[in-house]
């Protein structure tokens, strides 16, 4: 281990300062004693940056190596401080290792809010260097930026937003549409910035550390000053045994704060879910992109620049592989329209009442007028608004500045954070844009119901459906064929792309026969001439033009998806199943070959269709799955000549399905979700947490019960080696809750906080249900006796008759 050192002498706060360059070569080994010695010599302040070739997540590592640990039980146990960039420093030139941060600083006397450090991408080297910039005063952190910084005078507010708003104007033109909503915004933003003051959010934490530590923390000081002096063993070892006592000492008042602070939690002012959040959500590390020719966008700009060019190519439609269609498609969208009524007006109660059900806690657009602004808006500014609305209706014109959205891109779980398929764009859409969204919604969701646009199997994003009804028919089809002893064939087809490549033209086509004409030329002003740019931190991208897919974050998005694709192809002797882009088809039959005959043949039409409407399917994706109790399967199936991978289960719409119906990989699966969910939780729930058992109850109850209670109206059926599995994790979870014995039936009391120790229905009953009947099931035992969910409305699909699973009958509680 190599070091440099230079003492400096900080006149102003009358300190010495020791700052040393560290090198640690990967070849050596590295111990606690050379790490504890070397911080040792440097005094009690002191910075030591450099290359120390150790990973750990606590400064920002993928992971941790056994030089890393080593490390870390070295800050830990001194109480000293790190300060480490927050992006790699390593760039390697092998394409088998991803950038990682080796580069650091290690300081003692020095608190982490008086300095930051940046890395500094100028030079071309495997490491980049590390600028580490101090502060006399803490160094703020960049906020969001925001209209209201800090408290909000909405009297005053409401007073200069009426002074800046003219309702004598003239809205007959595209363009005074456009300019009336410009000088709306701005009028907004402007009242609303001039309404808040800017309030300084520096807080300092004030600890009450006891008089006993204080005096502990003197006496070290004055023991290391005295050995630093006259460098006796014995004034090093009282010097050392004061260093431990005090570490013991602060460990104890540490735990005692966060045993206090764990047992304040409640519901009742978010406290409780905070806490949870912050131990359940994904943190994220931030890593550079790699691009196509395998380089490293290391700066945001470069990121930016980078995800513009990803989002630029996937806001495409798919190439044309039908140019008789297309063409016919280009030529019904050019011929005129008949005459039409015009549409009702709205009025200003309409708009107050959708604004009143905003959630306060909504993201704004680029304009970053918030929820709780627009609550605020007075009588006069409403009825502006309905003007602009109105003349929307009029104009048939769409505001050009509500088009506009900001994209975040946020990376999934457990994904390679270097790969651009790695992150999920979420755009960002102004407030004002999603009232006339759901205005409009209201208004075209009846004429859309009368005509039955949208087909009986499809339910997705539709009042009074849900996952667990489509898994219901399902289940029930298969159910059905296991009993008579027939072949069930199923395949599942995963849409690449659905919502992102819709064919603009294709989808006006369809919303031209089925809306009236005000209708359709507003959903055509809606979605063309729309732009996006990349946010990425304080970098903003240049400007990408939407050509295809449906508004992301929008309020209309989900309904066109599903007007886009409700023709999609039915077949005489199959069922479909859809949720939004998640299709499902299964047919019956005793013979194995006439399954696969019927599947491919719904195929065959389905391929024609999605080649028509530029819809791909990832074959690679999708699923073939023969639901049988015999050894034999159906023969395989195709798409577009691409075989489908078969499979012995498949992951629908949240459960589990194998292919005897067994759910036996259903309870597995869940199993281990519950172990991981309940390890990120034990620090809560454990027999030695403070928090109270209403409290642990609470959060069983609201965060790991839902997991596996989810569909126990169908899986509640399997048998008890199956159900054994969640039946043992809630045993060992409420023994731990309750502080109970591991062994012995528990008494009565304990479970009588709220929580039955009840667990769940195995005796299955079928309730004959007619078709468009709606059924009611009897009580399904799940946590706490709740009351089943399923009582809604079946759409005839799948024959005369079918029978409902439900659960009925309660088991003892096992322990």
């Amino acid at each position: 281990m190599a070091s440099m050192r230079r003492n400096m002498f900080y006149q102003n706060k009358k300190q010495e300062t020791t700052e040393i360059a560290v090198y640690c070569p990967p070849n050596q080994n590295l111990t606690e004693v050379q790490l504890t010695s070397l911080f040792h010599s440097l005094g009690p302040r002191f910075i030591s940056g450099g290359d120390y070739n150790c990973k750990h997540p606590l400064w920002g590592c993928r992971l941790a190596t056994p030089r890393g640990r080593t490390l870390h039980r070295v800050i830990t146990g001194q109480n000293y401080s790190f300060i480490s960039p927050d992006s790699p420093t390593y760039w390697p030139s092998h394409t088998n290792r991803l950038p990682d941060i080796l580069d650091f600083f290690v300081t003692s006397g020095i608190r982490s809010v008086y300095s930051a450090a940046h890395v500094l991408h100028d030079l071309s080297s495997d490491h980049s260097p590390v600028l580490l910039t101090t502060s006399l005063v803490p160094i703020e952190i960049p906020r969001p930026p925001t209209l209201t910084p800090g408290p909000t005078n909405w009297e005053s507010f409401r007073e200069t937003l009426n002074s800046q708003i003219d309702l004598h104007i003239s809205l007959k033109t595209p363009k005074e549409v456009d300019e009336a909503t410009q000088n709306f915004t701005e009028a907004v933003q402007k009242a609303a910035w001039a309404s808040s003051q800017v309030q300084n959010h520096l807080t300092t934490r004030h600890y009450n550390v006891p008089i006993h530590i204080r005096n502990l923390i003197s006496a070290k000081r004055r023991a290391r000053s005295k050995w630093q002096r006259s460098r006796y063993p014995s004034d090093r070892r009282h010097f050392e045994d004061l260093a431990r006592e005090l570490r013991n000492e602060l460990s104890i008042f540490r735990a005692a704060n966060y045993d206090t602070y764990v047992s304040s939690l409640s519901p009742k002012d978010q406290s409780l879910w905070t806490a949870t959040k912050r131990l359940l959500s994904y943190h994220s590390i931030p890593s550079p992109l790699l691009r196509q020719d395998n380089s490293w966008a290391r700066s945001d700009e470069e990121k930016a620049e980078v995800f513009h060019s990803h989002i630029s190519s996937i806001f495409q439609p798919f190439p044309d592989t039908d140019p008789v269609h297309t063409s016919q498609v280009y030529e019904f969208l050019d011929s005129p329209l008949p005459l039409g009524l015009p549409p009702r007006s709205f009025t200003p109660s309409e708009v107050s009442f959708i604004i009143s059900r905003l959630p306060n806690r909504k993201s704004p657009g680029y304009d970053l007028i918030t929820a709780p602004i627009l609550k605020h808006f007075p009588r006069r500014a409403l009825v502006f608004l309905t003007y602009i609305f109105n003349s929307v209706l009029r104009t048939t014109h769409f505001p050009l500045i509500w088009k506009f959205a900001y994209i975040k891109m946020i990376p999934k779980p457990k994904k390679l954070p270097t790969e651009l398929s790695s992150y999920r764009p979420i755009s960002l859409l102004p407030l004002l844009s999603k009232v006339l969204e759901k205005l409009l919604l209201k208004r075209l969701s009846p004429l859309l119901e009368s005509q039955n646009i949208i087909p009986t199997h499809q339910f997705g994003f539709r009042p009074n459906h849900s996952t667990l009804q489509q898994c219901l028919r399902i289940v029930d089809l298969i159910s059905s064929s296991l009993e008579k002893k027939e072949y069930c064939g199923g395949v599942f087809l995963d849409v690449a792309q659905a919502f992102d490549r819709v064919w603009h033209p294709g989808l006006l086509f369809k919303l031209k026969k089925i809306l009236p004409n005000t209708y359709y030329l507003i959903l055509q002003s809606y979605l063309r001439d729309r732009y996006s740019v990349i946010s990425q931190k304080d970098k903003i991208s240049e400007y990408i033009p939407i050509k295809a897919s449906v508004p992301q974050g929008s309020v209309l998005g989900p309904l066109l998806y599903l007007i886009y694709i409700s023709d999609i192809p039915t077949y005489p002797t199959t069922h479909m199943a859809t949720f939004a882009d998640d299709i499902c088809i299964l047919t019956s039959h005793p013979d194995p070959l006439s399954v696969s005959e019927s599947l491919q043949d719904h195929l065959d039409n389905l391929n024609s269709w999605c080649k028509r409407w530029r819809i791909r399917i990832n074959q690679s994706k999708s699923v073939h799955l023969t639901f049988t109790l015999r050894r034999q399967s159906c023969p395989p199936i195709m798409f577009d000549n691409i075989p489908i991978p078969p499979a012995n289960h498949v992951h629908y719409l949240g459960l589990y399905i194998d292919k005897r119906v067994t759910w036996n990989p259903h309870t597995r699966l869940k199993r281990l979700d519950l172990n991981r969910k309940y390890g990120l939780l034990r620090q809560l729930l454990n027999r030695n947490s403070k928090l109270s058992i209403e409290n642990k109850l609470t959060i069983y109850k609201t965060i790991l019960k839902p997991t596996w209670t989810y569909g126990i109206e169908l899986w509640g059926s399997a048998k008890k080696g199956n159900i054994d599995r969640i039946q043992s994790f809630q045993s060992k979870v409420l023994r731990t809750i309750l502080n109970a014995p591991w062994k012995g039936a528990p008494k009565r009391g304990r479970f009588s906080k709220g929580l039955d120790s009840s667990f769940l229905s195995v005796r299955v009953t079928y309730v004959q249900m007619e078709p468009g009947s709606k059924v009611l099931p009897k009580k399904s035992l799940a946590l706490g006796k709740a009351e089943a969910k399923v009582a809604h409305t079946f759409p005839p699909v799948l024959g005369t008759g079918s029978s409902v699973r439900t659960t009925s009958e309660q088991v003892p509680p096992r322990t």
